[in-house]
């Protein structure tokens, strides 16, 4: 069964309608959502059991009130998946930018690459204001300085921006070089998208998308509570805590 037979009736609809786009760009923004948002989240509990969650230490989930089982994998799960997230939905963005915008990723370092008429648009990408290092930050500039040395030996207009997708308010020219623009996020959003809310809009999208996470999550949620109950849990479904603070040994897996 293909990921869109699963899908809730209606769901590209309603993105179209909350993004005020076409179908056809509705539909290409779900593929990238399962792609790259649900898929890798489903493929990391593949990975976790009971046992994968007691690493963690098991008093900041105590500390907090977590008395059962099925609140102490719940609240695990959630802080692992917060973790794994925010880079997942970076890439979605990434790729939702391509699709509204009609751009492309050059193989120049560069995220986006937009043609205009007569001028080249170059945009490195990063999620939020902090998640660059300074060392990140110069890598970016190199790459679109080279892209553009490139593009420019062909008498070609070229502008550089590095775009923030959410939490920078305003727009400003990088102090290193100021022929770079740093734009804010909703200014970004509107340039690529040519609608004057985008962001906010996209925001709205998520939580219409957030079911196909929790879709793909269902079974594994299960199985993984399954394993802690079997493991952690007392008989009224309670945390055991002394095995929690000395996890029996994993068993062993048997040799094929």
């Amino acid at each position: 069964m293909s990921p869109a037979d699963t899908r809730p009736t209606g769901l590209v609809s309603s993105v179209a309608a909350t993004l005020s786009v076409s179908t056809t760009v509705a539909e290409a923004i779900v593929i990238a959502f399962e792609r790259f948002v649900a898929e890798p989240l489903e493929e990391n509990l593949e990975r976790v059991n009971a046992h994968t969650l007691a690493t963690r230490n098991p008093m900041i989930y105590t500390a907090r009130g977590a008395i059962t089982v099925d609140q102490w994998v719940d609240r695990v799960l959630e802080d692992r998946e917060t973790s794994a997230i925010e880079g997942h939905l970076g890439t979605w963005q990434e790729e939702v930018a391509r699709i509204v915008s009609d751009g492309f990723k050059p193989g120049s370092g560069v995220d986006l690459q937009l043609e205009r008429p007569g001028v080249v648009e170059l945009y490195a990408i990063q999620s939020a204001p902090n998640t660059k290092s300074a060392g990140g930050r110069r890598s970016d500039v190199d790459a679109l300085r080279r892209a553009a040395g490139a593009i420019r030996a062909s008498k070609r207009r070229v502008d550089l921006y590095i775009a923030v997708l959410s939490g920078r308010r305003a727009s400003r020219a990088l102090r290193s070089d100021p022929n770079i623009l740093v734009l804010a996020s909703d200014e970004f959003w509107e340039r690529v998208s040519g609608i004057a809310d985008f962001r906010a809009r996209l925001i709205r999208t998520t939580a219409i998308l957030s079911g196909l996470i929790t879709a793909r999550a269902a079974s594994e949620v299960a199985r993984i509570r399954e394993d802690a109950h079997e493991i952690f849990g007392d008989a009224q479904g309670n945390l055991d805590l002394a095995k929690l603070a000395d996890p029996p040994p994993r068993p062993r897996r048997r040799r094929a």
